[in-house]
């Protein structure tokens, strides 16, 4: 390269090296972040596993104990031994939010999300906390929303931040009060939500503390926390768990007064429902490396696309795909899209296969396997709908 007479030239050669020695500095320096969070998490996880196994040992023998069959006990022996189990429960708990958390903050935690009616959820926990709520003298009532919109969301992680939230509503409740859980429809900025509050008639929570309730580090000290052995990671938990389903979390709450607290789940319309189940499976095939198939079901001849028609094709499809991972949606009027996890090209022909004889109308079809055929979502929809257009791949 030249130099002119003022160096410029040396100049700028200098500039791009130092800004390349600094990129790279900064490869490093993430790398070595990644590697950290890493050792971290694994260390959270196998210390976990560690206290799980001699508690449920004690906590086996305690309640041995507690029943009667190690020999008689008398009264006062029984209420020490009932405060080491309640205690021992504690910590389960405890240590179960400081995995999940961990598991959450790192991105170790595969969601497997179901299209369902959350009222089924709700009601499966009542019934298991209801108990608890009762023995703590609680009032718990239920107020489920009729005919509440089905939406996608992982059952047993939604019924987890439930159990959190419920959890928080026994802790921090008054002497005599009482829980009601709830479900609604709803709309945040124009969007459809589902919405579910649990409210208590507790001791509240003060407006300037209200934003640290959901943070990981909580520099909360107060009376309250002091007195309850503070609210630790499980809404922090339910923050991760809502925030992985593209839902939001949030408390309404005065002192003295009781506690809403409120999560809202997106209601996906059909274009939205199709591109979130695709950019979830890619995400998993990436993340397991595996490959899978996205298959397009046509019906040939517009005059033909009847609802009728329509809605044995969809039946159809749903006859031949069983996979717990697989998925089927509507795509456009007398259209289908077959999502399947850890299926190739040979894997998606059988089920073509599988669809011959099934239908009274001429269908056409189009298949795109990741990565073999494309990387991304757009990519893999263009190459399905170029095979959707071939003369030969027809039903």
């Amino acid at each position: 390269m030249s130099v002119d007479n003022r160096g410029g030239a040396v100049k700028i050669t200098k500039q791009q090296k130092e800004i390349a020695e600094l990129k790279q500095a900064l490869l490093k320096a993430n790398e070595d972040i990644e590697k950290l969070s890493k050792v971290k998490s694994d260390f959270v996880s196998i210390i976990s596993h560690e206290l799980r196994t001699p508690l449920t040992s004690i906590k086996e023998s305690v309640s041995l104990v507690l029943d009667g069959i190690a020999g008689p006990i008398n009264v006062e022996q029984k209420n020490f031994l009932s405060m080491a189990k309640n205690n021992i429960d504690r910590l389960v708990g405890i240590i179960a939010n400081i995995l999940d958390f961990s598991k959450l903050e790192s991105g170790r935690v595969t969601m497997h999300k179901r299209k369902m009616d959350i009222n089924e959820i709700i009601k499966d926990v009542y019934v298991l906390t209801r108990p608890i709520a009762e023995k703590n003298n609680l009032g718990f009532e239920m107020e489920l929303s009729d005919n509440i919109e089905k939406t996608w969301f992982d059952p047993d992680r939604i019924s987890q931040a439930l159990k959190n939230l419920i959890s928080n509503a026994i802790k921090f409740n008054k002497p005599n009060g009482s829980i009601k859980i709830s479900s609604s429809d709803g709309r945040i900025d124009g969007k459809k939500v589902i919405k579910v509050i649990v409210e208590d008639a507790g001791i509240g929570i003060p407006k300037e503390d209200a934003p640290w309730l959901f943070k990981t580090l909580n520099p909360l000290d107060t009376s309250m926390t002091r007195r309850h052995a503070g609210i630790g990671l499980g809404l922090a938990v339910c923050k991760r768990i809502i925030g992985f389903h593209g839902g939001d979390i949030w408390v309404e709450s005065k002192k003295d007064k009781g506690s809403q607290f409120i999560f809202a789940l997106p209601v996906y319309d059909k274009d939205t429902e199709f591109n979130f189940l695709l950019d979830e499976a890619i995400e998993r095939a990436k993340y397991n490396d595996m490959k899978l198939a996205l298959i397009i079901f046509a019906i040939r001849n517009r005059k033909d696309a009847t609802e009728e028609a329509i809605s044995e094709l969809e039946k159809n499809i749903h006859s031949v795909v069983r996979g717990p991972e697989d998925k089927v949606t509507r795509f456009k009027d007398g259209e289908f899209i077959v999502i399947m996890a850890g299926t190739d090209s040979s894997g998606a022909e059988k089920i073509i296969g599988r669809m011959k004889g099934k239908v009274r109308v001429s269908l056409n079809f189009g298949v795109a396997v990741y990565p073999d055929d494309a990387k991304d979502k757009e990519g893999l929809i263009k190459k399905a709908e170029k095979e959707l257009k071939s003369k030969n791949n027809t039903l």
